[in-house]
């Protein structure tokens, strides 16, 4: 969510599909229930887990995300693995489309135009 800075990481691995939220529960609630859903659309007999970044009660701190991953029982094969991460790659077409046009960033100024004539 570029307004309140609050962002889900989705990573694809042994245990599942690992949704890693950062910011406060309340406002990260509606990405995660979006992501859950088109998730379980895409890929429906994969498991997701959710683990929640912060220091309060039932959340995990951010330098003990990776051990938290870790400990979560592995349900899936690395077949399966590879399966769901080119399935969600190949489905997960959520970038905005090139505009049409100059790229204003390489035009060549006008010098004449610039110089107040």
């Amino acid at each position: 969510n570029p307004r309140t800075q609050d962002a889900v990481f989705r990573a694809v691995g042994r245990p599942g599909v690992v949704l890693v939220t950062e910011g406060p529960s309340h406002r990260v609630k509606q990405l995660v229930d979006a992501e859950r859903r088109k998730l379980n659309r895409i890929v429906p007999n994969v498991k997701v887990h959710v683990i929640e970044t912060g220091h309060g009660e039932g959340q995990v701190e951010l330098s003990k995300v990776a051990k938290t991953v870790q400990k979560l029982k592995k349900e899936l094969t690395k077949q399966e693995v590879a399966a769901v991460d080119k399935r969600l790659q190949a489905l997960g077409g959520n970038r905005l489309p090139i505009p049409k046009g100059v790229d204003p960033f390489k035009a060549r100024p006008d010098r004449r135009a610039m110089r107040g004539r």
